[in-house]
């Protein structure tokens, strides 16, 4: 038996097995949290009723309430191997269908699989003490009752196959009690003549579905916390932005990108490739390749300055070579320049040198030459004197007629003159 919280499910339990097993109490929260099950006999055949988990909306959007519920299911149907005849849709009668009825049933047909309401589901109308009070006042039959209703009513009842039964299950008569069970019987032997069971092979193909649906209950929280952590990295990102050079960003880009990365992992992670979490991951995906951009672009600018900065220190040391270049030639320049100032200067120390040796030779060639004309004067003197002599004495011996002694002593004189001076 499965349905809605509050729609008499375990009531209803507990008149099919015709003994209070199942607690039962009007409210409109569930008393049944678990499964459990018992047997009774009719007409020498064993029934067994398993009295399932109440499904109420306040559960449909809790993700803990919803994992018991279907946690319990499978246990439920785990614990019967043989697999189930038929799925009593249990629904209330005196009470508007709404919505709420509506995501129920869809709850659990992904708890239970698509088809399962088609193949094996029985509705059973509980609180039949209702219809039959409005019945007598309007003459209505049951079946025309259900002909007439339309909606998310009519769209179950359809996808039933019109297997529906009303259960008055307050009535104290025993033969409408035996009636009302036999008829179920009937309806239950009827859906699997075709020797069909709901097995536990049915349920674990229902998996996606129910994963999906886990997923669906925990959108909220796994949005708020995506959209929590892409708020954080977007603040991040805008940060380094505004406060760090691009060449600088790359490692701060790359701790974004990497949670980022384990965000959108998160995410794939919980959506198990259901497709039910679209737009959360396209937004991760655009942050990632947000971050790309910006890592590409820092690797750009980081690359573009290594070029300039290669650039630069290419001009400059060129520039330095050209300098160090200039300057050798410079160097070598003064360098030569200098030697040609100490040549000059050693040229002009030499000429001065030589000038000075001329002017000193030139000083003693006056010396020697005064000094010879010196001596060549007091030699002429001194032979003038002689000479004086010499004729003094030819006059005296001229004087004394010894002409030819004076004769000869001329001669003489003169050869020794003509001698002395070099002439011939």
């Amino acid at each position: 038996m499965i349905g809605k919280t509050g729609n008499g499910k375990s009531s209803l339990g507990n008149f099919i097995l015709r003994r209070n097993a199942f607690e039962s109490r009007s409210s409109a929260t569930s008393v049944t949290t678990g499964v459990s099950y018992d047997f009774s006999e009719f007409y020498g055949r064993t029934i067994k009723v398993v009295d399932g988990p109440g499904v109420g909306d306040t559960r449909l959007k809790n993700e803990h309430a919803a994992t018991r519920v279907i946690e319990a299911m499978q246990y439920a149907i785990s614990a019967n191997p043989r697999g189930y005849h038929a799925f009593l849709l249990v629904v209330k009668f005196g009470g508007r269908f709404t919505s709420e009825d509506g995501d129920t049933i869809e709850f659990l047909k992904k708890v239970f699989g698509k088809g399962f309401v088609k193949r094996y589901c029985i509705l059973v109308m509980a609180y039949g003490d209702n219809f039959e009070k409005e019945s007598r006042e309007t003459g209505q039959t049951f079946q025309q009752w259900c002909d007439e209703q339309g909606g998310v009513f009519r769209e179950l009842l359809a996808e039933c196959g019109e297997r529906i039964i009303l259960m008055d299950n307050k009535t104290k008569d025993g033969v409408k009690i035996n009636q009302q069970i036999s008829d179920l019987v009937d309806k239950v032997d009827r859906l699997t003549s075709n020797g069909h069971r709901y097995t536990d092979e049915h349920f674990k193909n229902a998996k996606a579905a129910r994963d999906a649906l886990i997923l669906d209950v925990r959108r909220p929280m796994i949005q708020e916390e995506a959209m929590r952590e892409t708020s954080l990295i977007l603040f991040k990102l805008k940060n380094i932005q505004l406060t760090v050079e691009p060449e600088d960003m790359k490692p701060q880009l790359d701790e974004l990108f990497n949670r980022a990365e384990l965000l959108h992992e998160s995410i794939c992670a919980q959506d198990k490739g259901s497709g039910a979490l679209p737009d959360l991951m396209e937004t991760v995906s655009t942050l990632r390749r947000q971050i790309v951009s910006e890592i590409d672009f820092s690797r750009t600018i980081t690359v573009e300055k290594d070029r300039m900065k290669n650039e630069q220190e290419k001009r400059e040391r060129m520039f330095n070579e050209e300098m160090a270049r200039q300057k050798e030639d410079y160097e070598r320049s003064i360098m030569a320049l200098k030697l040609e100032d100490e040549h000059r200067g050693r040229m002009r120390r030499e000429e001065e040198k030589l000038l000075n040796d001329i002017e000193k030779r030139r000083k003693v060639a006056k010396d020697v030459e005064r000094r010879f004309f010196e001596e060549l004067m007091k030699e002429w003197e001194r032979r003038d004197k002689e000479l004086e002599e010499l004729e003094k004495k030819c006059r005296e011996a001229k004087a004394k007629n010894q002409e030819g002694i004076l004769s000869e002593i001329i001669s003489g004189i003169t050869w020794a003159l003509k001698t002395l001076l070099g002439f011939k």
